[in-house]
């Protein structure tokens, strides 16, 4: 056969890919076959050489038979139409010639029998072709004591069919013959020591099996030298027979060099990508034969793959080198011999870092061996491969942020990282959140939350003392060297209440004695503040002592709420009772209900609105506007008291903190109705993790109220009665009920 058919057969090797398949591809006027003959992708790649030109698929011969007439329709070379008449034909395919023996000759044929053909229908028909004579190649062991090279100056097995003859040797050249054929087959060869030409006849059992010499039977003889008294001798050391296939007839020469195509890079053969994230990508590699070897330089700028010696060339071959890169990479290379697929480079996108988030950049250069050629070879005609990969690895970016209301007075929380690029699992298992402590970088205590010892100094301060800066710089650490871009957290200040020891007071009398005294007194108010000082507590007194007419009484024009000395520690502290006094009592008639009021201390502001007459008051009544600015998030209040209900009644504190536009952050109260004659320590905790949102405190609310029952049942009853102005005074008539004593408030701050 000659070569040119010879390449039309190895182009066209899987041309004929299915059975004749019964379907109408267009409707034409003419009838007749459509016959396909579609190259594979595995062949679509391959070039030949350059002198022998580009083969025609027109040189593949096709004969349409008549199955019924026995005649032939056609019987020439490959077109696109082949008219025929309706009917039931045979359709054959054949390159190449059938001969009884030739070397390197292949002979491909097909058939596809009982296609029937309507009139007016064009119909497309497929034909699977394969190798259809036999053929038989050699192997030599040169394992033994002696090799074949160091005996034979010359050798080969010489293959015979009937009258024909021809020898094979140790040059992967293979002897084909017509199948069904007998051949016989002889070792030749002469000794190296000028013996002549020893002809050794070979014989096996396989040697003597119809099977082995069937259509695409490959038989491969292996041969071996064993010591005898006269030189060495030759035998069979085994004989193997497989399927021969289109592609193992082609010579490796004529088939195209291997071919590396990259999977998840881009057309500059670079994959771009940030440490941590996950990635795939591969070397792809289209091979027409088993590997045969590789070759690859690295230059790694990430210095955990300092090993890799960027002056050397590494080879698959080597078992050193191979194992090698294999631990250096993390990666599974293929063994020469095989036919992978890929090269799965996952596991090492998975190893490469930055170098302490400085972008590195590594290369790696491959050249790939098969059918005798390498990847980087380039012949006339052909185009340079790029066989150079490079991996880009940028730092990861992530940030962090602290939410104002995630800082108190003791500790800071720092928000869990927000990942622009990079593998957020993977960085936040190999986090740290850090603070900057003026000299250092230090890991946070506890995880996202950096807990502060208590600085006593800070304890007992005050809204009007100059406040000490407390704000630090926050940052994430991935694996100890990658930082994220540094966030404030500002602790708020872990402020007291104004005047919480009740030591500040001020009195003023409202109404001065005259000479029309049988019907007026002495009238005052006490207010919770130094005099000429701004005021942060209040009472309800301008409620109770609103009647600061001429006529007016004390028992309609009396303090709620006034201080004491008998302190729970220094000097005053703050008594609140139920009081009946106030606008439109005339004695002795009843007391009013809307006088009926508890003592009450609070901060904020009083707002009075009255109504009717001095004599005849109605809708007389009292509102507090709640808080005032306050910064901080105290996690208890505490305070000293002393209770003596009047019969059975209850006091009770409400706390309140409030954030900048109105919402209640926290709210909190207890009562009791135990009577108490010493000083005893009440706690109102705040649990915080019961509230709805941890907003920024804008204001703070708190109300002592000496009981809980006002109005028309409110108790109570008429007396005279003993408060602290500038000295104990007594004052008569005067309507009072419960007490409520409170000293030494103070807020704790416990984070």
């Amino acid at each position: 056969m000659n070569k040119v058919k010879f390449l039309v057969a190895a182009i066209l090797s899987v041309l004929f890919v299915a059975c004749s398949e019964e379907e109408n591809l267009s409707q034409t006027s003419k009838t007749g076959f459509q016959i396909s003959l579609t190259e594979s992708v595995k062949v679509d790649s391959r070039s030949t050489p350059a002198e022998l030109g580009k083969p025609l698929i027109s040189q593949f011969n096709l004969k349409i038979t008549n199955q019924v007439t026995e005649r032939e329709s056609y019987n020439g070379s490959y077109k696109d139409f082949i008219s025929a008449a309706a009917g039931m034909y045979t359709i054959e395919a054949e390159c190449g010639d059938d001969l009884e023996l030739a070397l390197d000759n292949p002979y491909y044929k097909g058939s596809v029998e009982d296609v029937t053909l309507e009139n007016g229908e064009s119909k497309s028909v497929k034909v699977i072709c394969t190798v259809a004579n036999a053929l038989a190649s050699v192997v030599f062991d040169n394992n033994g004591i002696d090799s074949f090279d160091e005996q034979f100056s010359s050798y080969g097995i010489k293959v015979k069919v009937g009258a024909s003859s021809t020898t094979i040797g140790n040059n992967g050249k293979s002897a084909y013959y017509r199948a069904g054929s007998k051949p016989t087959f002889t070792f030749v060869g002469t000794l190296k020591n000028g013996t002549p030409i020893e002809e050794v006849p070979l014989e096996d059992a396989k040697l003597s099996e119809s099977e082995t010499f069937g259509a695409g039977q490959h038989c491969v003889i292996t041969l071996k030298l064993r010591e005898a008294n006269s030189g060495a001798h030759v035998e069979i050391s085994k004989v193997e027979v497989d399927k021969a296939t289109i592609n193992e007839t082609i010579p490796m020469e004529w088939l195209p060099k291997p071919k590396v195509e990259a999977e998840g890079f881009d057309e500059n053969n670079t994959l771009t990508f940030v440490e941590t994230e996950q990635k795939q990508a591969a070397l792809n590699l289209n091979l027409s034969s088993a590997l045969q070897d590789m070759k690859f330089k690295f230059n790694f700028q990430d210095e955990q793959f300092a090993a890799l010696d960027k002056e050397k060339t590494y080879q698959l071959s080597i078992a050193e080198d191979k194992a090698a890169i294999e631990t250096a990479l993390g990666i599974t290379l293929p063994d020469v011999g095989d036919k992978p697929e890929s090269i799965d480079l996952s596991n090492l996108l998975a190893k490469i870092l930055t170098n302490a988030g400085v972008t590195t950049t590594n290369t790696i250069e491959i050249d790939v061996k098969a059918n005798n050629r390498w990847s980087s070879e380039a012949k006339e005609g052909e185009e340079a491969s790029n066989l150079k990969y490079t991996l880009t690895c940028n730092k990861p970016e992530f940030s962090v942020s602290v939410k104002p209301e995630n800082c108190w007075a003791w500790e800071f929380t720092v928000d869990e990282i927000s990942v622009i690029e990079g593998d957020a699992e993977k960085i936040k298992s190999n986090l740290v959140y850090q603070y900057y402590d003026g000299t250092n970088w230090v890991d946070c205590s506890d995880g996202m939350t950096q807990k502060f010892a208590v600085d006593e100094s800070r304890k007992n301060i005050y809204l009007e003392d100059e406040p000490k800066e407390r704000t630090y710089q926050v940052r994430a650490l991935y694996r100890g060297v990658i930082a994220s871009a540094e966030s404030t957290a500002t602790l708020e200040e872990p402020w007291q209440l104004p005047n919480g020891d009740m030591e500040e007071w001020y009195w003023s009398q409202i109404h001065e004695d005259s000479w029309l005294n049988v019907f007026d007194s002495d009238t005052y108010t006490v207010y919770p503040w130094a005099e000429n000082n701004s005021s942060f507590w209040n009472t309800n007194n301008d409620f109770t002592t609103r009647n600061r007419g001429t006529f007016s009484n004390i028992y309609n024009s009396f303090p709620a709420v006034s201080f004491i000395d008998e302190s729970h520690s220094d000097n005053w502290a703050v008594e609140l009772r139920n009081t009946g006094n106030g606008r439109g009592n005339t004695q002795p008639s009843n007391v009013l209900e809307m006088n009926k009021v508890a003592g009450e201390l609070f901060i904020g502001d009083i707002n009075i609105s009255t109504g009717g007459t001095d004599a005849m008051p109605s809708g007389d009544k009292y509102t507090i506007t709640e808080g005032r600015t306050f910064s901080a998030r105290p996690t208890a209040l505490k305070f000293w008291y002393k209770y003596i209900p009047l019969n059975s009644d209850t006091w009770r504190v409400k706390l309140k903190l409030i954030d900048n536009e109105g919402n209640t952050i926290i709210e909190k109260e207890i009562e009791s109705s135990e009577t108490q004659s010493a000083w005893k320590e009440a706690i109102v905790t705040l649990d915080y993790q019961q509230s709805s949102f941890y907003a920024k405190c804008s204001k703070i609310y708190i109300c002592f109220s000496s009981t809980i029952t006002t109005g028309d049942n409110m108790q109570y009853e008429k007396s005279n009665y003993t408060i602290w102005l500038d000295n104990e005074r007594t004052f008569e008539d005067v309507w009072h009920g419960s007490t409520l004593t409170i000293d030494d408030i103070s807020l704790v701050y416990d984070k």
